[in-house]
């Protein structure tokens, strides 16, 4: 892509900035949400490791899963960012789709575009806050280090990339809305999917060892997981490296998987008239 075309597609990502400062109010849900969630499953594991006949479970001990499901809800608002799902499965289930496919525009850059400036702005907005306030508690009640500064740039980027796969798989799933009016359970059902797989809502390593043998081979852990797991500093600089790798190469697959599915759907789009 040309740097004139980057130009023109950054406009999306300034508008997407724009977008999520004007609903800050929504932020401050979110946070509220995090906060009342965090506590939850703090005292929710506290019960399941005080029941247990041994300190560590699958290889985690309290402090140590208490921490990843927090970053986890701290990471969630910079990775999982819905944009590209709703602006396409509104687009076709409003008839706005055809009208958006004849300006000179390529949509999918559009919608990414967007999502990158909500990032930005879900950075400021939520993630500042919410991990500063983690991360004291981290050092006076659980007794955990603050990550260091390396390791909290690596974890942006890895974030950063995270998002973008995270975006091309919500791109992927949103172009089913054109076979079904069920976009709320769409997003249900990818949310709690992805989710899971992911590894946001429970650690990998829970999983049954046959699962996760498979999701070794899919980009789903590289969506939290990863991300998570640099900023608990459980990886090598060169550990880094290849996931880091790992997503640049997931990015380009999906990303092309997302356009190349997305042609067909234009096709139908003209065969059905729109």
């Amino acid at each position: 892509m040309k740097i004139k075309s980057i130009k023109k597609y950054l406009a999306f990502t300034k508008a997407g900035i724009l977008d999520g400062f004007a609903y800050k109010f929504n932020a401050f849900g979110w946070f509220l949400g995090d906060v009342f969630t965090i506590l939850i499953l703090y005292f929710l594991w506290q019960a399941v490791y005080k029941n247990s006949p041994t300190d560590i479970i699958n290889g985690m001990t309290f402090s140590q899963m208490v921490t990843y499901l927090i970053l986890a809800r701290v990471c969630s608002p910079l990775i999982f960012n819905g944009f590209s799902f709703w602006q396409l499965g509104y687009d076709i289930y409003e008839g706005n789709i055809a009208i958006n496919l004849i300006k000179p525009i390529n949509y999918r850059r559009r919608t990414l575009f967007s999502t990158l400036g909500g990032f930005i702005a879900n950075f400021i907005l939520l993630f500042l806050p919410i991990s500063v306030i983690v991360f004291i508690i981290f050092y006076f009640l659980l007794g955990v280090s603050i990550p260091s500064i390396p390791f909290i740039l690596l974890f942006l980027l890895s974030a950063f990339l995270a998002c973008i796969i995270y975006d091309a798989l919500n791109f992927m799933i949103a172009e089913l809305a054109i076979f079904t009016n069920a976009l709320f359970g769409l997003m249900l059902i990818k949310d709690t999917v992805l989710g899971f797989l992911s590894g946001s809502l429970l650690p990998i390593s829970f999983f049954p060892s046959w699962l996760q043998g498979i999701t070794k081979y899919l980009p789903f852990r590289s969506i939290a997981e990863v991300p998570i797991m640099i900023l608990m500093e459980k990886y090598s600089y060169k550990e880094i490296l290849l996931e880091m790798v790992l997503q640049v190469v997931w990015i380009v697959i999906l990303n092309l998987c997302a356009q190349l599915s997305f042609n067909q759907i234009k096709k139908h789009i003209v065969s059905a008239g729109g």
